[in-house]
């Protein structure tokens, strides 16, 4: 019997897909993570092998799904991930999580960066055992294309594909390079 494959399993595997040099097992950054979900979302086949959506909205930074904020913690609580905050490289890393709808963050330039703790190791076994076949493929495929994308870039190339999530963005035209 398969399980179900939801939001905070998407983000396991993410985390535990290969990708050519980028550490095993670590995304850094909050804003990287949710745009690499959304990304999943729109340019994978994950839909055939997710059994929810993100349901990402546009909002003051592009593309924000809350559910990806609530399933980090949920893995960290759960001691598959390891969440630890450090000082941001600059300022566009925090940019999401400085405006978070539930909670204030004591560090506004402060980012947060996820591993897979040896518990998260198992846990990515046991699910990428679960996924079809070619799933892991095209997962690590897509991370490496992805992943190590200075995160200016990855949030541009999100801007310029996915206009309709940018409708109620505040930095739309700081990314795009639109003068006023």
């Amino acid at each position: 019997m398969s399980i179900p494959i939801e939001i905070d399993d998407a983000i396991v595997l993410l985390l535990g897909a290969k990708a050519e040099g980028v550490p095993p097992g670590e995304i850094k950054g909050v804003t990287r993570l949710e745009k690499l979900i959304f990304l999943l979302e729109k340019e994978t086949s994950s839909n055939s092998w997710l059994d929810e959506g993100a349901d990402f909205e546009a909002y003051n930074f592009g593309p924000f799904s809350q559910k990806v904020y609530q399933a980090v913690d949920k893995l960290s609580v759960a001691g598959l991930v390891t969440d630890s905050g450090s000082p941001a490289a600059d300022e566009s890393d925090t940019w999401e999580e400085r405006n978070r709808i539930d909670d204030l963050v004591p560090d506004p330039y402060t980012t947060r960066d996820f591993e897979l703790t040896e518990r998260g190791w198992r846990y990515f076994s046991a699910v990428k055992a679960e996924l079809p076949p070619g799933a892991l493929d095209e997962l690590e495929t897509f991370k490496e294309r992805f992943v190590s994308l200075p995160l200016r870039q990855l949030v541009r190339y999100v801007y310029q594909r996915y206009d309709e999530f940018t409708k109620n963005s505040v930095i739309r035209d700081d990314i795009l390079g639109i003068r006023r």
